[in-house]
């Protein structure tokens, strides 16, 4: 079978909708706010910009180089973790894959189904479904402790005295709170614990309890033999930081164009993961109208007018939209050729 994964359930549609609506409104909000009331709104948005369309066209074309090189890095680790759970896959197949699970994290609430996507995908390709469940889980594990980390790094250049001091610390916490969390879920005990925590699950559902607890096993054991090894685990999450870092190079490169000072670098180290860990929360579709509302209150307070870090963040979407359409064209692409290999074993 070559089909592509349910993604959504026909009652899923309804809450689609809503997220939909939800993002719509939050994003009208954010620029209502954040525009001038004193001047025309596409007048303020050509305001924020320091140099000319050209200029601004370089700068997106960088950090969709970059985005697209943090989609390499991350189908490097991908690989690699499969492998300590006895699962080959080619890099270009993750590679895609990730691109593509990039599309349906951008366009459906939240970041779970494009994770989805990837487990449904490398079944298709290997036939290993729950193994690569508990790799996906580790990946994301060390993604998250890495974008604590990526923070952690602005740290040397924390203001000691002004306005901007509280805000660092607080979003230094933060990251430091992240990366502790999700470095114990793969410590031995983090493990330990959540193996219980299935059993017990297991153990509540008598009719799925079999089959459940079957599965999730083989995606704990998956799991623990990627985090159980240790040369391998310190590779992945140093291309954990370099994937999680290279988006915020990305953005960093599209405030040059803007109009205004550019916040210190350490600012966006701080700032960007904060941001993407809070674009998962699902009460919108990819993050819309929550990234950019985040953008305009904390970079403004920071000292970059609100136009202009409305501008950056509507800059970063427009980034992610190109990609997103990237993976929408090989996301249709493998549909095709799906279907065209299906209908010749059918004749």
């Amino acid at each position: 079978m070559n089909q592509s994964p349910a993604l959504l359930a026909p009652g899923a549609w309804p809450r689609l909708l809503l997220r939909f609506a939800c993002a719509g409104l939050l994003l009208y909000l954010v620029v209502r706010a954040a525009l001038p009331d004193d001047t025309r709104g596409s007048d303020a948005l050509r305001a924020a910009f320091a140099v000319g369309p050209a200029e601004v066209g370089m700068a997106i074309l960088a950090a969709f180089v970059l985005f697209g090189v943090s989609f390499a890095v991350g189908a490097v680790r991908f690989s690699i973790l499969l492998r300590t759970a006895g699962i080959e896959m080619a890099w270009t197949n993750s590679l895609r894959a990730l691109i593509v699970a990039g599309f349906f994290n951008l366009v459906l609430p939240g970041a779970i189904l494009g994770d989805v996507y990837r487990v449904w995908d490398v079944r298709r390709e290997v036939g290993e479904g729950s193994r690569t469940l508990g790799i996906v889980v580790v990946e994301r594990l060390l993604g998250f402790a890495s974008l604590g980390c990526v923070g952690l790094v602005a740290a040397p250049w924390v203001p000691l005295e002004g306005d901007g001091r509280s805000l660092a610390l607080a979003l230094l916490s933060l990251c430091l709170v992240i990366a502790l969390a999700n470095g114990l879920a793969l410590h031995r005990r983090g493990q330990a614990w959540l193996r219980a925590f299935v059993e017990w699950v297991a153990g509540w559902l008598p009719r799925f309890g079999a089959a459940f607890g079957e599965r999730a096993t083989r995606a704990l054991e998956a799991g623990e033999s990627a985090s159980q090894a240790p040369r391998t685990l310190a590779t992945a999450f140093g291309l954990s930081l370099v994937n999680q870092g290279l988006p915020v190079v990305a953005v960093y490169v599209l405030a040059l164009p803007l109009a205004g000072t550019t916040p210190h670098p350490f600012w966006f180290a701080i700032i960007v993961p904060f941001v993407t860990l809070m674009s998962l929360v699902p009460i919108s579709i990819g993050g819309t109208g929550v990234r950019e509302g985040l953008y305009v209150v904390l970079f403004g307070a920071v000292g970059m007018a609100s136009e202009v870090a409305l501008v950056l963040s509507l800059c970063l979407l427009a980034t992610a939209l190109l990609w997103a359409a990237v993976g929408f064209v090989l996301f249709s692409l493998d549909r095709s050729a799906g279907v065209s290999r299906n209908g010749k074993l059918a004749t």
